[in-house]
């Protein structure tokens, strides 16, 4: 990842890839398993799935404070930090009954969810200052191909595994292993000469008028992310009644996919420019939320499945063509290399705020209305908006 030559620094690189894989392992394992947990563990409906988005996603916010805060922590401790606080989670779901409350439920999703926010744009920050500025696009793609492989290996895991068993406590302790192994790669790292340190809390708060679009887009992201993350899964599981499984299987075709597609969108992101490439990421999408909403009610259940499957593995897909956000805020800042971290956490911030309102917003709406429609057409309508916003990228 790293452009340096150096030996000592190739090898500290080769120990944090390392520690990346481990974590978006077990938080990959964690991303598939979190809606079938509740509806099959708790019982929870289309709306309380819905309220479940404020706690899962209010850490999109806290980390932004978190890393205020832990000013004096560099990047590769924070992401230490981060796997330690996913593995608590996890470990806390672990004590939990069926007959728990939800106050309690919540408060271990809020923890492995602040984990698993802080490392989003850790991982970020450590490709865009290792990276040399003409090869970020390329470098992060590669990156994004790794955390692809690493989530293929838990899809895996969840396709063998519920084969022959169906319990989510096996499923909860090997992610809090997996999450702990990568917190001990982390802390052994020395080296951080690469990330520009931040002398006080108050560096991490910054707004700029050239920064505007960059957030606008975050903010229209936030709305489209629900509609994968979130009611995407929530149509697999709800109306078409498929296993995890069987959602794993979707998601390891889609891993396989990426592998190849992830770099190679990297790569059109420095071909072609990161307005091209989110213009073009929003048409895609309003295809989708056509499919999505209509699909289960005009398609007979087995054509329905296929579809909405196939929707799947493109939504996890284009995905990736978040990163030229990423880049487009890196070129932005410029020489001013402390402000990139502080940026792209302004932007996850952010992005949760509209995420979280929409989650619970479409939860009530699919709720009210008794299906996606709605939700996946107001969803269509945010990412056209994302796109004419792109128009106005550098």
């Amino acid at each position: 990842m790293t452009e340096s030559p150096h030996p000592r620094i190739r090898k500290v690189m080769v120990v944090i890839l390392l520690g990346i894989f481990l974590a978006e392992c077990g938080n990959g394992i964690w991303d598939l398993l979190f809606s079938n947990y509740l509806s099959d563990v708790h019982g929870m409906d289309a709306g309380q799935r819905g309220m479940m988005e404020f706690p899962r996603e209010l850490p999109g916010i806290l980390c932004f404070v978190a890393i205020s805060a832990l000013f004096f922590l560099n990047e590769v401790k924070l992401s230490a930090l981060a796997c330690l606080l996913a593995a608590a989670g996890a470990v806390g779901i672990l004590t939990l009954s069926p007959q728990c409350s939800i106050i309690t439920l919540s408060l271990w999703v809020v923890t492995a969810s602040l984990g698993q926010h802080i490392l989003i744009g850790t991982i970020d920050s450590i490709v865009m200052h290792t990276a040399r500025p003409e090869n970020r696009s390329l470098r992060l793609g590669q990156m994004r191909a790794l955390c692809t492989a690493a989530a293929l290996l838990g899809a895996l895991y969840v396709w063998v595994k519920w084969k022959f068993n169906s319990s989510y406590a096996v499923d909860y302790t090997v992610m809090a292993c997996i999450l702990t192994l990568a917190a001990a790669l982390f802390f052994t790292v020395r080296h951080g000469a690469q990330f520009p340190p931040r002398r006080s809390w108050r560096e991490n708060f910054i707004l700029r008028r050239e920064y505007a679009v960059y957030y606008g887009l975050e903010t229209l992201h936030g709305i489209r992310k629900q509609l994968f993350l979130t009611f995407g899964y929530w149509l697999m599981v709800s109306t078409l009644g498929q296993s995890p499984g069987r959602i794993g299987m979707v998601m390891l075709i889609a891993g396989v996919i990426g592998l190849f597609t992830q770099p190679l969108i990297g790569w059109s992101i420095k071909r072609f420019g990161e307005r091209r490439v989110t213009i073009f990421d929003s048409v895609a999408l309003a295809a989708l939320c056509l499919a999505y909403a209509f699909a289960p009610d005009v398609l007979p259940v087995t054509w329905a499945v296929g579809v909405v499957g196939g929707c799947f593995v493109l939504d996890k897909l284009l995905f990736a063509m978040g990163m030229a956000r990423t880049t487009y805020i890196t070129r932005i800042c410029g020489e001013r290399k402390a402000e990139i971290t502080p940026c792209i956490y302004t932007g996850i911030a952010i992005n949760h705020v509209a995420s979280i309102s929409y989650g619970i917003i479409g939860g009530i709406i699919w709720q009210t209305t008794g299906g996606p429609q709605a939700v996946f057409l107001i969803g269509g309508i945010a990412v056209v908006a994302a796109g004419f916003l792109a128009t106005r990228m550098k």
